[in-house]
């Protein structure tokens, strides 16, 4: 098992983030989901903390592979359309701006309303910005927006293209990211 990325497939570290970045932001969305529909009680704000925490998780996850991508650069897109390479940067590009986004929006969602931002407990941030029912509007919209449709949308278009390179093209673009030869 390789610790780096190499010409012909991805190491460890990236598959490692890769896996659970997805499966922690599908998480996300569908706890963010089901809770905004709760009335208002203590189980509904125990999952907010919960989604704030593991906000911060996948925070901390894309500041991690934007910093692995400088040390272990990505292999070369396999051969595809002029048009499908655009698309699949572009793609990731827009992923990683909203792995971002997300959980500071979030963030500032929570500092604008003087609520706190604790990761499992183990310690709080520091306000992202100062108390401000208008901050904490935009930041509201914006979160919603990408949680809603950006990220859904983003999602579904990566998993088409990797779908479609596995069984269209039958290369190995998929298998890379599963660590298979």
């Amino acid at each position: 098992m390789q610790l780096y990325n190499h010409a012909t497939g991805y190491g460890w570290v990236t598959r490692f983030n890769h896996w659970l970045s997805a499966i922690l932001v599908i998480g996300l969305i569908a706890l963010g989901v089901y809770m905004t529909g709760l009335p208002d009680s203590p189980d509904k704000f125990e999952l907010y903390d919960l989604h704030k925490a593991v906000g911060i998780g996948v925070l901390a996850l894309i500041l991690i592979r934007l910093l692995w991508l400088k040390i272990s650069p990505n292999p070369k897109l396999l051969p595809a359309k002029r048009l499908e390479h655009i698309l699949a940067h572009s793609v990731r590009g827009l992923l990683y701006l909203s792995l971002l986004a997300m959980p500071l929006s979030g963030w500032a969602m929570s500092s604008a309303g003087g609520h706190d931002v604790s990761f499992f407990g183990l310690w709080t941030l520091p306000p992202l910005v100062p108390e401000n029912e208008t901050l904490g509007t935009v930041a509201k919209t914006l979160h919603a927006v990408i949680g809603q449709f950006v990220f859904p949308a983003l999602i579904g278009l990566h998993i088409a293209g990797a779908l479609k390179h596995h069984f269209v093209y039958r290369d190995a673009t998929l298998k890379r990211m599963l660590g298979k030869k």
